[in-house]
């Protein structure tokens, strides 16, 4: 059976470093579970709880030899595609370390070979490649289609040959391939092709013609179709990872699933509780009687009971008939408000957590007071039962978390770390451990036994709200006042992906009991669906982590680097977007880039307050110039490239020498943080734009003081010379033109409704392009002062622009909050501007806006109501 199975495989027999030759291999005894009847089978695997479920389908493709279990990757791939349900393939390999192994060794030798083309062609080692989507795999693929243009060409062939020939499996898995490969689709011609069962998640399709296209249960998650036309495209069954969202009158305080996974309860600020239906999302009914926001509500296990608490000034704990929304019994005994009710696991007995200090354990029944448990000294956030119900634990505005026993509520144990409130505590589902979410901005992890804590989940830019696990306890999902969700890995500790789309606080979060689902509650008034296994693509995600706050062009226009958040410097391929270094040394935010002029140097500016210079080919680090008191908002190079400026949040402007790093001279004269430095282009002079609300125009060789531009507004958070050197641009909530020599106002450009953050003229000197809090670029007219094109698009402010003229075009470069780099085409059509995009650095969010749908079939109708949320 091994060689029969080889030959399916691969190209080449499998060495014996790979897999043995085994005599005859057997499937585990557990194996007679699929001599079941199918639907039997069915329903025994949907009754088990997810790790459950794990554990079977690990024994189902287990291969023994005389009993003893041995590791052949073949006859796993084998059993997998033979015997388990294709939904459940992801779960069971992820963590499979040796089919991992064996799929990039089968793609390494196919290249050596010169036949990667043909893992398209092999189905049974591409189903094996796809459902592990790990990333090694796709990054050393991309690699090599890189390398060689011709195995790019064959698998683009593929597609192509879908739209008149019989070959949609093939045309599916070679698309499948490049899209995970990092081969990007703005603007291609893809009408008509058929491609059923492609997963194009995180794929960018920008403006792509996909009219007539067969998407049929293609997986889009993530994907970008901004500005695509889809029109009568087949698109049923298509996943796009996300439903779409709920919305609400007042702000979402709380969410709870039905045991069952049927329906969703959510408690609003307003003291009401809607109910929906998870099948369809519609609103089954809404219960009224809480005159205060709804901080907690749940159901019991058995689903026939909802216990809700809020900031009623009645301070009762309410239970619900869950099937009427009736009122069923009122429990009084608290104080003050009541911040988080859950019942025991058994059902029999309610435990509710109160700002009166104290946490109090109620019979499920009738209502009455067991416990009254005291100790915290401040307000009591959380409460929740361990799996076994005999242990409760508590969070409060004391910093600690306390556990106790359920039945006696005898105290048991103080978990002390969090430097702040804690606001949410779970037990994972086996008891073992205990998360808890804090004011600290971190999640921390405890040894419920003992006590000993362990990971500290470090993420979060503000409060976390909410933690829970995921019914197989292998994550964590958390909701903060930075507006996402995070999902955590509970065995190391690491960040596996952060959910973004809630523009206010996120109050809430849970998982549906079968663990596909997480739904949060937001600030914003709307309740969003996330998939729960949603996680990093099946390639390298190349872009930054944080926002991006600067952008330059190297001289030479063959490069492009951007300062970030994350504490990187990346520097990518101008034509193709491709990463080429990360400069990593920073220890906090990075606010500044630019190149010198000569290319061969990058400075970069940060808030660890230093400015530090890099090789620009080889990216390793030169100096670093140590000396400002404050974060470096600015850095720029003199033309000649000899020197080297810096505004800093110390009020002052440094002059540097480019080579030595020696200070030459510190400017002083604004009154708070300097955010833009520039050189005037012959070098002698030098412009600061500070949030003291003035433009300073010094000296460059000696820094003296020469004036200030009067007349500012709000806050100055950019400045730029003309390429003639004649006129400043400065930005604040309106772009504002000068005169270099006299100061006088030229020009006042005002469209943008929120600040703008960054300047700049083209280099013909006849445009500038602004970028805005609003999240648009606009370009204007020198000359007339006019609004020639708008750019939108972006998910975050604009943190920075600049453009560059190159042999085949005039461009320009974006960084925003978004986490993006991209790279735009100015293009003018006759009396229009227009702005093409010719690359992104990366995504994380599915964007359909201006997406054409017209006579799409098969599409449902919550994916319908999806892509319209999404302004398609």
């Amino acid at each position: 059976m091994i060689a029969l199975l080889q030959k399916n495989i691969m190209l080449n027999p499998i060495s014996s470093s790979v897999t043995a030759s085994y005599g005859v291999a057997q499937k585990s005894p557990t194996a007679s579970f699929l001599l079941l009847p199918v639907e039997v089978r069915e329903e025994v695997e949907n009754y088990l709880q997810v790790w459950e479920q794990y554990s079977l389908f690990k024994a189902l493709t287990m291969v023994t030899r005389d009993g003893e279990p041995v590791d052949s990757p073949v006859l796993k791939l084998h059993l997998l595609q033979q015997k388990i349900a294709a939904q459940y393939h992801q779960s069971l390999v992820n963590s499979d370390e040796s089919l991992r192994a064996f799929a990039l060794h089968q793609v390494q030798r196919l290249w050596e070979s010169g036949q990667l083309d043909q893992v398209v062609e092999k189905p049974a080692l591409f189903e094996l490649v796809r459902v592990i989507d790990d990333p090694k795999v796709f990054e050393y693929i991309r690699k090599k289609i890189q390398q060689e243009p011709a195995l790019k060409a064959k698998l683009l062939s593929w597609v192509e040959r879908s739209k008149t020939e019989e070959v949609q499996l093939l045309a599916a898995n070679a698309l499948t391939l490049l899209v995970k490969s990092g081969v990007r689709f703005s603007g291609a011609d893809l009408r008509g092709v058929r491609v059923a069962g492609a997963d194009l998640s995180f794929g960018v399709f920008d403006s792509a013609q996909l009219q007539g296209a067969d998407l049929s249960q293609a997986k889009l998650r993530n994907s970008w179709l901004r500005d695509a036309n889809l029109s009568g495209a087949q698109m049923s069954g298509v996943r796009f990872g996300e439903w779409p969202y709920l919305q609400e009158e007042s702000p979402v305080y709380s969410c709870a699933y039905s045991p069952d996974g049927k329906n969703c309860a959510v408690g609003l600020e307003n003291g009401k509780i809607s109910v929906y239906s998870t099948a369809d999302l519609t609103k089954i009914h809404t219960i009224e009687g809480h005159t205060g926001w709804v901080n907690s509500v749940v159901y019991s296990p058995n689903g026939s009971q909802i216990a809700s608490g809020s900031n009623s000034m009645d301070w009762k704990v309410r239970l619900w008939d869950a099937h009427s929304g009736i009122l069923v019994h009122s429990l009084e005994g608290h104080t003050w408000l009541i911040n988080s009710v859950v019942y025991a696991p058994s059902g029999e007995q309610i435990a509710s957590g109160s700002s009166d200090k104290t946490v109090r354990l109620w019979d499920a029944h009738s209502g009455a007071l067991k416990h009254t448990l005291e100790g915290h000294t401040g307000r009591v956030f959380s409460v929740a039962y361990a799996p076994s119900g005999e242990q409760i634990a508590s969070g409060s505005e004391d910093r600690t978390v306390r556990l106790w026993e359920a039945q006696s509520g005898v105290p048991v144990r103080i978990l002390e770390g969090h430097t702040a409130v804690v606001r949410s505590v779970m037990y994972a589902p086996s008891g073992a451990q205990i998360a808890s979410g804090s004011e600290d901005y971190t999640v921390r992890l405890w040894d419920a036994q003992s006590g000993v804590p362990g990971h500290t989940l470090k993420g979060h830019t503000s409060y976390v709200n909410s933690v829970v696990y995921a019914p197989s306890g292998e994550q964590i999902a958390s909701g903060s006042l930075d507006k996402t969700v995070r999902l955590w890995d509970t065995r190391n500790g690491t960040l596996r992906h952060t959910l973004e789309g809630h523009t206010d606080w996120v109050r809430s979060v849970v998982y549906s009991p079968n663990g596909l689902q997480i739904v949060s509650g937001s600030h914003d008034k709307t309740v969003r669906l996330w998939d729960a296994q949603s996680r990093a693509p099946g390639y390298t995600l190349e872009g930054h982590r944080d926002w991006v706050k600067s952008v330059a062009y190297a001289p030479s226009g063959e490069q492009i680097a951007s300062a970030s958040r994350d504490k990187t410097v990346r520097l990518w391929d101008a034509q193709s977007g491709t990463l080429r270094h990360t400069l990593a040394g920073h220890t906090d935010w990075l606010n500044s880039v630019a190149y010198a002029p000569s290319g061969e140097q990058i400075a970069s500016g940060s808030h660890d307050k230093t400015v530090r210079l890099w090789d620009a080919r080889s990216g390793i680090l030169v100096n670093t110039l140590a000396g400002h008191t404050g974060w470096i908002s600015s850095v720029a190079y003199a033309p000649s490239g000899s020197q080297i400026a810096s505004g800093a949040s110390d009020y002052t402007v440094r002059l540097w020498d480019a080579h030595s790093g020696a200070l030459a001279h510190t400017l002083k004269g604004h009154t708070a943080t300097v955010s833009s430095v520039v050189y005037s282009p012959n070098g002698s002079q030098i412009a600061s734009g500070s949030w003291d609300k003035t433009v300073r125009l010094w000296n460059a060789h000696s820094g003296a003081f020469m004036y200030t531009l009067a007349g500012q507004a709000p806050a100055i958070f950019s400045v730029m010379y003309s390429p003639s050197g004649l006129q400043i641009a400065s930005a604040d909530k309106a772009v504002r033109l000068w005169d270099a020599h006299s100061g006088a106002l030229v020009h006042t450009l005002k469209g943008h409704t929120e600040v703008v953050r960054s300047v700049a003229y083209s280099p013909s000197g006849e445009q500038i392009a602004s970028g805005s809090s609003d999240h648009t670029v606009r370009l204007w007219d020198i000359a007339s002062g006019q609004c020639r094109a708008v750019i939108e698009g972006f998910d975050g402010d604009i943190l920075s622009v600049v453009w560059k003229t190159t042999r085949d075009g005039t461009y320009l470069v974006t960084g925003s909050a978004d986490k993006l780099v991209r790279r735009w085409e100015i293009k003018k059509e006759g009396e229009e501007t227009k702005a093409i995009l010719c690359w992104s650095s990366g995504h994380e969010i599915l964007s359909v806006k201006g997406a054409l749908f017209e006579g799409v079939r098969g599409l449902s109708e919550m994916n319908r109501a999806l892509v319209s949320q999404r302004s398609a």
